[in-house]
């Protein structure tokens, strides 16, 4: 996890207090286990985008997700056994959620746990981009539900830690973790569900705003010429640069494959035009221009 000083939620944009009791339980319950842990998910989003810099995303979750670096099944079983055991949380049918009810008010909210690390397993991973070699989990007791994990574990070594309370900080993906973490996603699941192009999308249209400026008019000022002083599209390019910078090699590859740099207009860029309007109106020359942008940082970001 990222060692710098935490990231503050100002007041008047609090995080849910549910979210927060939530978050609370889960940090005490893996810090007594040792066991280390980051936000994903479009919790992960909101935290970073909406609350801690102010930019409104308009499509609303009703889960929070969190990935948990496990060193077998026994630790993950023992990991939910000890959230269960506080009260607040039960198991239901699903290996993956657990159900949170809030103490008091009784609001109900579910967690998804996707455990990583020691779990893992290498695989063939086959999809319209390539059949790559990826990082994969299969659930007990009859491991036929499959999950690719490849990126988890950079994004827990680049989480952030934000302050989500006066009492209480948790590890958040970073913007370009969560970027990673959607191309993988799309890469695995496009065929049934096109919402990771979009939250893509969303990324790239805002990591400028989101207290990226100082950075491209500093060290970075190259790509506010190079794209003529378009800052969204400079921030699409830094974005992609900082996705390629923790990204390990085989996750790389995966990223690399989506983006299909001999290619002009890319699946993934397809849906992103096809379902821009539900989270915000950028043209279609924008979202080219952007996922040109980001394209390009990640290809040359050495």
């Amino acid at each position: 996890m990222s060692n710098t000083s935490p990231l503050d939620i100002p007041d008047r944009r609090p995080l849910p207090a549910l979210v927060v009791e939530l978050l609370r339980h889960v940090a005490e319950t893996a810090h007594a286990s040792n066991v280390e842990w980051f936000v994903g998910g479009a919790t992960a989003r909101d935290i970073m985008l909406t609350h801690v810099h102010g930019i409104e995303a308009t499509r609303a979750t009703a889960d929070v997700d969190i990935g948990v670096s496990v060193e077998s099944w026994t630790g993950h079983a023992a990991l939910k056994a000890a959230l269960i055991a506080g009260g607040a949380f039960e198991q239901r049918s699903e290996a993956h959620r657990l159900y949170y009810r809030a103490p008091g008010s009784g609001e109900l909210m579910w967690l998804d746990i996707v455990p990583f690390g020691g779990v893992e397993r290498d695989a063939r991973n086959a999809s319209h981009t390539g059949n790559a070699a990826t990082k994969e989990i299969a659930w007990p007791p009859d491991h036929a539900i499959r999950m690719n994990v490849a990126g988890f574990a950079e994004a827990l070594t680049g989480a952030i830690t934000v302050r989500v309370a006066t009492d209480l900080t948790v590890p958040v993906a970073s913007l370009p973790g969560q970027a990673m973490l959607k191309i993988v996603a799309w890469r695995d699941r496009h065929a049934s569900d096109r919402k990771d192009a979009t939250d893509l999308l969303f990324l790239l249209g805002h990591y400028a705003a989101a207290g990226n400026h100082a950075r491209l008019y500093d060290e970075n000022y190259e790509l506010v010429e190079h794209y003529d002083h378009h800052l969204e599209l400079a921030g699409a390019a830094l974005l992609g640069r900082d996705t390629a910078a923790i990204a390990s090699a085989e996750t790389t590859g995966l990223i690399t494959q989506v983006l299909a740099f001999d290619e002009d207009y890319p699946r993934i860029l397809d849906h992103m035009m096809g379902r821009r309007a539900q989270l915000f109106e950028p043209t279609p020359a924008f979202i080219e221009s952007a996922f040109n942008a980001f394209r390009e940082g990640f290809r040359n970001s050495g």
